[in-house]
């Protein structure tokens, strides 16, 4: 395989489209030399671990649902359906992460700007890693479907057939769209805003997700308002359409990968450096920030305390891969305002089930996720400057930690929460229902807390580690659902009994907060150790 795709064939093949082939592959085995070094360990096309523990998980769901779909005995064109709907959703969430993590975070490419390759040549070399992933992402959701297909009553024999090519051909479309749909926005937007551009647009599978029940509503009201005043379209003005619509989805294709072949390499730098700064401002010590680091560190942690309040706060909104992670989740993170809006017309003491329920399984959810990539960012390697510091300093640090992502995640939220509700609810029930939550995802946080490893922004990115936290979440999942049937059931039909249970998480709250911190300080000190250590260990080898 290795010496057919190197050959003189497919070496015609890449120069018609612009690439040349020795300097392509000289990329491909450089990026696989920094992938094993864990240098750029970051994508998820280049993590063969990753890669097929994934395709295993899909291949069994996949395996379950097309095992029900036979046997009840669905239609060919429903079964066919539900698995390239499935498969185009999940390869639209991967492939668009996957594209601006490796067009948009261009890091590397600083370093190879001023050699003489082509933009086709290295986006081509950058973009490799997204055929690996259709290599093992459509097998593994379609493969067994096509094969079970077969069985269904209304099947042919060539269904396999029919089927693993038209997944094969759903994917490789959706790989060139979501290349193009960079290549016009590399030509389009601003090279200063197009990181914030580029990760908004990673939100779209969720937001279509979320959002599309609502819009096959709308454009079902507008077909039957057109029908009604007699103005329905003709089966021939649809094809027009259709082929109209059609070619100018390939143009788009078509002049979208050549802009960012183009323009790629030109604008890598703009790319990079992002906005420039205004100014370096001065920094004032406000009575806020006074107050925060008094009660996070007490009197004498209160500045190290203001640091760790001031360093997260700061890099959460500047750190690349920490905002790539977190910006798809930020449509789930809107859960607690529709719940808010669609479950805040009865309490829940009132004995029905509202999904004002689950606000607090909600917030200490995503507590749990924003902690799970805490961890993880993509200026890993200054952290050698906090061994410059005392280590009795990260006892006041990880305290303004807790607080930023307390108020921040819990305290912010409650306080627009209760505002709302004491309005429609009263303020005994009001306030009692927010002192429970409050209460709960506190205890969620100093939980969550013990899950980062190390210094936040501290360690490169581990895409092993999704494969690993999908059961973990899964699994708190159930746990949740037990806790707001418990809830439901027997918690919230007494409101001295919502009192106690509140006095008593409070405390467990404050008793795991004390935990989760002294672990949190302890864990950065042994990863700064180890840092240290390699470094040492470096300058031997070399003098060596």
């Amino acid at each position: 395989m290795r010496g057919f795709f190197r050959g003189p064939a497919v070496s015609r093949m890449l120069r018609r489209f612009g690439i040349d082939p020795r300097r392509y592959w000289l990329l491909i085995d450089l990026f696989g030399e920094l992938t094993e070094r864990r240098e750029m360990f970051g994508h998820l096309g280049r993590d063969g671990v990753t890669l097929k523990t994934a395709a295993i998980m899909y291949a069994i769901l996949t395996g379950l649902i097309s095992l029900v779909q036979v046997l009840m005995g669905v239609a060919v064109r429903t079964y066919i359906a539900t698995f390239l709907g499935l498969s185009g959703f999940l390869l639209l969430t991967i492939l668009l992460s996957e594209t601006a993590n490796s067009l948009v975070n261009p890091v590397e490419g600083m370093v190879l700007a001023h050699y003489p390759i082509d933009g086709a040549t290295y986006t081509a070399a950058k973009l490799t890693h997204l055929m690996r992933v259709l290599a093992y992402t459509v097998p593994a959701l379609n493969l067994l479907p096509a094969l079970a297909g077969v069985s269904l009553p209304q099947a042919a024999w060539w269904y396999p057939l029919f089927h693993f090519s038209s997944a094969w051909l759903l994917g490789t479309t959706i790989a060139l769209c979501c290349c193009a749909f960079f290549g016009w926005l590399i030509r389009l937007v601003p090279p200063a805003r197009l990181k914030t551009v580029g990760q908004i647009a990673e939100t779209a599978p969720l937001l279509l997700m979320l959002f599309g029940g609502n819009m096959i509503r709308v454009l079902r009201a507008l077909d039957l308002k057109i029908k009604g005043r007699g103005l329905a379209p003709q089966p021939g003005m649809l094809r027009v359409l259709a082929v109209v619509g059609g070619a100018a989805a390939l143009a788009g294709v078509i002049y979208g990968l050549r802009a960012l072949s183009g323009d790629y390499l030109v604008r890598i730098a703009a790319i990079v450096h992002g906005r420039g700064a205004k100014g370096t401002p001065r920094t004032h010590r406000t009575p806020l920030a006074a107050a925060i680091a008094r009660l996070a560190g007490g009197r004498d942690g209160s500045q190290a305390a203001r640091a760790g309040f001031e360093y997260v706060r700061r890099m959460a909104f500047r750190d690349w891969q920490f905002r790539r992670q977190l910006i798809p989740m930020l449509p789930a993170a809107t859960m607690p305002v529709l719940l808010l809006f669609g479950g805040s017309r009865s309490t829940p003491f009132s004995g029905a089930f509202t999904p004002m329920h689950i606000l607090p399984h909600a917030l200490g959810a995503f507590t749990f996720f924003v902690c799970s990539v805490l961890a993880y960012g993509s200026d890993f390697k200054g952290s050698w400057i906090f061994l410059t510091v005392p280590n009795d300093t990260f006892r006041g640090f990880v305290r303004g930690v807790h607080a930023f992502f307390w108020i921040a995640l819990i305290a912010i939220p409650h306080a627009v929460t209760c505002a709302a509700l004491i309005p429609q609810w009263g303020l005994q029930d009001a306030s009692l229902f927010i002192s429970y939550s409050l209460a709960t995802a506190s205890l969620y946080l100093a939980l969550s807390l013990r899950i980062v490893e190390g210094l936040p922004f501290g360690k490169p990115v581990d895409t092993a580690r999704g494969a690993v936290l999908l059961p973990i979440m899964m699994g708190g999942g159930l746990v949740m659902g037990f806790v707001v049937a418990i809830q439901h059931f027997l918690l919230f039909h007494s409101r001295p009994l919502v009192g106690t249970v509140t006095f008593l998480l409070a405390t467990a709250a404050g008793y795991a907060r004390r935990s989760s911190l002294h672990a949190f300080e302890v864990d950065i000190r042994y990863h700064l150790g180890q840092t240290s250590q390699e470094s040492t260990m470096l300058y031997k080898e070399v003098a060596g």
